[in-house]
C-alpha cells in the first residue's frame, strides 16, 4: 500500500469519524441553572395506586416514555426519566401564548394591531385583506391567512381553505402561518428572543430545572422541507418536569409558589372555548392557541409524536406525556424513520390519569 493510498484511507477514517459526531451532536445540551429548584413530591395517591398506573404503562402502553402528575404543586406520580431534555414539537404553541400574556401584562403588545400595522407580510406578498388581521386573530387561528408554512403536516395541508375564502376573524383554521407568524410579531414587539423571554419570566419564576433560553431553537434544526415562509419554527425543548411545572402553573391560575407568574385574566381568557369545533376528536374547543375539552372541562396542549398536556383546573391537577422524538440528525433521523413514530396515544395518559382522580375523588 503506498503513502499516498494510506493518507486517503486515514484522512476518510477521519471524515467519518467527524461526521459520525457532528450528526450525533445534541441541538440542545442539559443546563443546570442555577435558579432551579427541585419539585415537592408528596403521597397524594396510595402506592396502591401509583403500583397499577406503572403496571398498566407497562404492560399495555406502547411508545410511552414517561407520565408525571402534579397535584397542587406536588409532584404525585413519576413514570419514566423526567429529566430529559425533549421537542415538544406543536405544544411549543401553547407555552407562546403565555409568552404573550405576559408581554401584554408588561404593555410590550397590542393584540388589536393589525399586520399591516406591524409591517408582517410574507415572501408571497399578502393582500390587503390579508393584512387586515389582528394578533388576536392569530392567537385563535383565525387569521384567514391560507398559504405554506413551516412545519406544517396532514390536515393543515390537505383540508387549507382556499386563498381568500374567509375574512380575517371569522373562520378558525389550526394554521401553522398563524402561529409562526406570531413567533415573528412576539420577537419584533418585544426586542428579545424567545427563548430569552421565556427563561427570565417564566422558566425563573417556576424554578425549571432543565431550562435556558438556547433550549428554543428558533428555524428548523434538521429534516422538514421548507416551505417559502418568511416565519421561523421555534423548537421548545423541555423536560418533563419542567413541561409539568408550566400545566401546574396554569391549572393555578397563573400563580406559582404564591407569585403571579402569567396574569389570571390571561390564562382565564386563553384558555376559554373562543372557537366551537366540529369532527376533532376530543377537543370540542379552542382558546389562544390551547385546546379544550369541554365534556371534562379540561384543556390540552399537544404535539406529534407523543406530547400532551391535560389541565384539570378544577382539582388543580396536570399530567403530562412525552416521547422522545430526537435531539441530534442521528437521532432524529432515527425517530423520522420510524413508522410508529406517532403511536404513543394519549389514550393512555387519559386513562392514568382516569385512575388518579377515581381515587382522589375519593378521598374528597
Amino acid at each position: 500500500m503506498t503513502k499516498t493510498t494510506k493518507n486517503f484511507i486515514y484522512g476518510l477514517l477521519a471524515a467519518i469519524i467527524v461526521a459520525a459526531l457532528y450528526f450525533a451532536m445534541p441541538q440542545v445540551t442539559d443546563p443546570d441553572p442555577a435558579y432551579g429548584v427541585e419539585l415537592q413530591k408528596s403521597d397524594a395517591i396510595s402506592t396502591e395506586t401509583v403500583a397499577a398506573i406503572d403496571d398498566y404503562l407497562e404492560t399495555e402502553s406502547e411508545h410511552v416514555e414517561v407520565i408525571m402528575a402534579v397535584l397542587d404543586g406536588t409532584s404525585i406520580y413519576e413514570y419514566g426519566d423526567t429529566t430529559r431534555i425533549m421537542n415538544g414539537a406543536s405544544t411549543r404553541k401553547a407555552v407562546l401564548s403565555l409568552l404573550y400574556g405576559i408581554a401584554i401584562d408588561q404593555g410590550l403588545i397590542d393584540l388589536d394591531k393589525t399586520l399591516a400595522e406591524l409591517n408582517i407580510d410574507e415572501n408571497t406578498p399578502l393582500t390587503e385583506q390579508e393584512k387586515t388581521a389582528t394578533i388576536r386573530d392569530l392567537l385563535m387561528a383565525r387569521s384567514g391567512i391560507y398559504l405554506p408554512a413551516e412545519g406544517e403536516h396532514d390536515a393543515q395541508i390537505t383540508d387549507r381553505p382556499a386563498r381568500g375564502s374567509h375574512l380575517p376573524g371569522e373562520f378558525f383554521f389550526s394554521n401553522n402561518f398563524d402561529y409562526n407568524a406570531l413567533g415573528t410579531i412576539f420577537i419584533q414587539e418585544t426586542g428579545q428572543p424567545i427563548g430569552q423571554f421565556m427563561e427570565k419570566y417564566l422558566a425563573e419564576p417556576l424554578g425549571m430545572q432543565d431550562f435556558d433560553a438556547d433550549n428554543v431553537v428558533m428555524g428548523d434544526p434538521w429534516f422538514m422541507p421548507n416551505n417559502g415562509s418568511r416565519h421561523e419554527m421555534y423548537y421548545m425543548y423541555t423536560s418533563a418536569r419542567d413541561f409539568a411545572r408550566i400545566g401546574a402553573m396554569v391549572a393555578n391560575n397563573g400563580m406559582w409558589d404564591g407569585k403571579q407568574v402569567v396574569p389570571a385574566a390571561w390564562i382565564e381568557l386563553s384558555t376559554s372555548p373562543l372557537s366551537a369545533l366540529t369532527n376533532s376528536g376530543r377537543y370540542t374547543a379552542s382558546g389562544y392557541i390551547w385546546w379544550i375539552d369541554e365534556n371534562t372541562n379540561t384543556v390540552w396542549t399537544d404535539g406529534y409524536g407523543g406530547h400532551y398536556m391535560l389541565i384539570d383546573p378544577a382539582r388543580n391537577l396536570t399530567v403530562v406525556m412525552r416521547t422522545f422524538s430526537g435531539n441530534s440528525y442521528l437521532s432524529t433521523g432515527l425517530w423520522l424513520a420510524r413508522s410508529d413514530r406517532n403511536a404513543a396515544h394519549p389514550k393512555y395518559m387519559v386513562h392514568a390519569y382516569e385512575m388518579m382522580i377515581a381515587e382522589l375523588d375519593a378521598r374528597g
